[in-house]
């Protein structure tokens, strides 16, 4: 009998300074051509498996190690990382971390380089995986000068070329729009159809079941709460914790509803969502940012095409569009970390060329899309306090700001967390950390690139709810691929494509254009597709909860 691919039994593991393990008694077994999905909550353990499936634990995480994880039946402890990287192919959830190789090819050359692949080999390597991975046309580009999902792609390219048997991916759809998103999941699923093994670690359930997984495991707090068919796990999974299609959560409200456990009452009595804080913006009054005739790129390579547009002083704004489309160069010529080539930028109205990069940072709060390029000190502690020491704020208030920007992101409730190292945290943790950097400034505007990459459900939309609730906040940008998320709590909806700007308006009226939607590479969710049947009125759509609630509550009335 064949050992299987990939074996685990009664992993146990804690880290060195943590008192609880990561992970308790997981045991699972994977063969050629099989697909699992890994689900749960921020911290349940998800990061912890793919470092023991990988081998960077035990060999570069030290804790306290129980039970065994075998590939092709040999145990990880007893293989060297060299080794396992020839079977085990893995994609980090941040690319930034990754990606080593100047240019796209020497990326895409680096592993098998440093395995000995001869030359002409790896050439034509790199002309299959252009096509496979559809980045042909990224082809001769910085890597430096790639947006966050053209990143990913590349990454994920990097580990086609090393042609291992098993490929371990951690949260791909984050930084990618739904359509790339889609033709990531269809790759795997054809490398799974050709006898290869993926593993997929994903928040966003409701586009992974795409990949149609033989089985999902459900963590939660470290231990297997679920091991079976998808069907099972639709059946158990926490909505709060996962995204799931609209459709499985509003059957539990109908069956709840059935049975007297949910109140069925509409929750919004036909009125908009609350904007919590952030109040509505002022007719006529002068913008917070403004764009007139923005261009900008990188080299020789344009991004920004003649950008014109206003970002008011309070308004929740969301900017969607495909990868590469300019969205981050977008914001990071308003802080001065571009210079344009040409056009005008004016921060209340007044030309940025007056102000520092220090001084916009009073202005806006911005999280970058890969949280280790905002992380430099040696605690966390240190990390919050920077910026608030350079801006020459009291000390006396300095306890203050820590606690109520740990409390805002979430991360009050870690061990240790202000005297933890930032870069030992995991990438949700940091994604986090960034945030609660850009909080302790206590700046009126925040930008925020990917706010939902490396969270669960319940924490993006908690991060969310808090953040619109801070007093003195006046506006919010985001920069996202989470459709939902972004038609849920935004105002308005910027969309663009090849560095043009094709849309700017309230959600229900963007959305209302599909030809036009899904030529910016974004498709329909299932949220959108039940917001579009069920819900009247202009602005923003409803939440899952919210919409379900509704319809549960019209059908009851209607007998």
């Amino acid at each position: 009998m064949t050992d299987p691919l990939l074996a685990i039994e009664g992993l146990t593991f804690r880290y060195r300074r943590a008192t609880e393990p990561a992970v308790r008694d997981l045991s699972l077994a994977m063969s050629p051509g099989e697909v699992l999905l890994v689900a749960g909550p921020s911290g349940c353990g998800k990061s912890t498996l793919i470092r023991a499936i990988n081998g960077l634990i035990p060999h570069a995480y030290p804790g306290d190690l129980s039970g065994t994880v075998r590939i092709e039946g040999r145990s990880t402890v007893d293989l060297r990382l060299r080794e396992i990287a020839l079977t085990v192919g893995t994609v980090l959830q941040d690319p930034a971390k990754q990606i080593v190789g100047a240019t796209v090819e020497a990326e895409l050359a680096f592993g098998p380089e440093n395995l000995g692949v001869a030359r002409t080999e790896i050439i034509e390597r790199i002309e299959t995986v252009l096509d496979r991975a559809g980045i042909r046309d990224l082809a001769g580009r910085e890597t430096a000068a790639l947006s966050g999902g053209e990143r990913q792609l590349v990454a994920a390219a990097g580990i086609l070329m090393m042609r291992p048997r098993l490929y371990v991916v951690d949260e791909p759809l984050a930084n990618l729009d739904p359509a790339t998103a889609a033709r990531l999941l269809r790759l795997l699923r054809a490398l799974a159809d050709e006898g290869h093994a993926v593993v997929i670690v994903e928040h966003r359930v409701e586009e992974a079941l795409e990949l149609e997984p033989d089985r999902v495991l459900y963590l939660d707090e470290g231990r297997e709460r679920y091991l079976g068919s998808t069907e099972g796990f639709l059946q158990i999974a926490d909505p709060d914790a996962v995204k799931l299609p609209f459709q499985v959560i509003l059957d539990r409200y109908r069956a709840d509803a059935d049975d007297g456990l949910r109140r069925p009452e509409d929750p919004t009595d036909g009125t908009e969502p609350a904007r919590a804080a952030v109040e509505a913006e002022e007719p006529g009054g002068i913008p917070r940012l403004s764009y007139r005739d923005l261009r900008a790129g990188y080299g020789a390579h344009e991004v920004l095409r003649g950008i014109t547009a206003n970002f008011g002083r309070r308004d929740i704004v969301a900017v969607l569009g495909p990868n590469g489309s300019g969205k981050t160069t977008l914001f990071r010529t308003a802080m001065r970390l571009l210079e344009p080539t040409s056009g005008t930028i004016e921060v209340d109205g007044t030309p940025i060329a007056t102000r520092t990069v220090p001084q916009l940072a009073t202005v806006f709060g911005y999280v970058f899309q890969s949280p280790s390029q905002m992380l430099f000190a040696r605690t966390v502690r240190e990390e919050l306090l920077f910026g608030p020491r350079n801006l020459g704020r009291d000390p006396a208030t300095f306890e203050t700001i820590i606690d109520d920007a740990l409390r805002r992101t979430s991360l009050d409730d870690l061990e240790e967390i202000r005297e933890r190292a930032p870069l030992t945290l995991s990438f949700g943790q940091q994604k986090r950390l960034a945030l609660a950097i850009a909080l302790s400034l206590q700046p009126p505007t925040l930008i925020l690139d990917e706010p939902s990459a490396g969270q669960d459900h319940r924490t993006a939309n908690r991060f969310l709810a808090e953040v619109t609730a801070i007093p003195g906040l006046e506006s919010l940008y985001l920069i996202t691929h989470d459709v939902d998320l972004a038609l849920t709590h935004a105002d308005r909806i910027l969309l663009m494509r090849d560095g043009e700007l094709v849309a700017d308006g309230p959600p229900s009226d963007v959305i209302a254009d599909e030809e036009r939607w899904i030529a910016c590479n974004l498709r329909p969710t299932s949220l959108l597709r039940a917001n579009a049947q069920w819900r009247q009125g202009s602005g923003r759509l409803l939440d899952s909860e919210q919409l379900a609630r509704r319809i549960v509550a019209q059908e009851r009335t209607a007998g």
